[in-house]
């Protein structure tokens, strides 16, 4: 489990705050599979429990695969 502190907010580390923290998630220019992680790592954290749909919506909002300026 990645810890989620220091990057989730404090005010979202609660129950009630899933679709708050869906949504920061989605927000946050990060590589889709920590994206999930965190999301995994804040709800074990708290308590809820999370659906797959969940776990997709953060992974495929994700920056996976930028070129970075690289010309391949």
């Amino acid at each position: 489990m990645i810890s989620t502190t220091g990057i989730i907010p404090e005010n979202l580390m609660y129950p009630e705050r899933k679709k708050q923290v869906i949504d920061f998630l989605i927000a946050q220019p990060l590589p889709g599979d920590l994206k999930r992680r965190l999301l995994e790592g804040w709800a074990i954290t708290v308590g809820v429990r999370c659906r797959s749909r969940d776990f997709s919506l953060v992974e495929q909002s994700g920056y996976d695969g930028v070129n970075y300026g690289r010309n391949y």
